[in-house]
């Protein structure tokens, strides 16, 4: 498994980030579901082009199996201000086809170069999704005593920066 920036100015950037909006693992989409519960229809579709519209123009990391190059995942930053920054990781099913480890490594790479740019770098972590609390606390991000009751703020720098 390996990442990549996805390039938006090749034909095909809109299909890897559909293709992986349209096959997300059910875990994801339960949680887009309720972070956008405030913009759903009666379209319950909906959540998807939230989700599209929030990360458009963010820099999207593609994860791709090695195999054959499947996108099994998007990664990236939503800017908040000049010193924080909102993580997110939209995944599928066939992500853990890949080699975790190998992802993680990555991943964390990704965060530790992103901290020297951003002060506060957060994630907003649906709390049922034990798999993603794990990998965010191996990511170096902390709980933060921001929550309500599905979501708690998990974050890696100064948290009195949260606004």
């Amino acid at each position: 498994m390996y990442s990549e920036l996805l390039d938006k100015n090749t034909y095909n950037a809109i299909y890897i980030v559909e293709a992986v909006l349209d096959n997300l693992c059910e875990d994801t989409k339960t949680e887009l579901k309720k972070i956008h519960k405030t913009y759903k229809t009666s379209d319950d579709s909906n959540y998807l082009q939230c989700t599209l519209d929030a990360i458009k123009d963010s820099d999207i990391f593609v994860v791709k199996l090695r195999e054959n190059n499947e996108p099994v995942g998007l990664y990236g930053l939503i800017q908040l201000d000049n010193e924080s920054a909102g993580i997110f990781l939209l995944t599928t099913d066939n992500l853990h086809k890949g080699n975790l480890i190998t992802f993680l490594k990555g991943a964390k790479k990704q965060v530790d170069e992103w901290s020297k740019q951003y002060k506060l770098i957060m994630d907003n972590c649906y709390k049922q999704n034990e798999t993603i609390k794990k990998w965010l606390r191996l990511l170096g991000f902390k709980p933060s005593e921001y929550q309500d009751d599905n979501f708690q703020i998990y974050y890696k720098g100064d948290i009195s920066l949260y606004k």
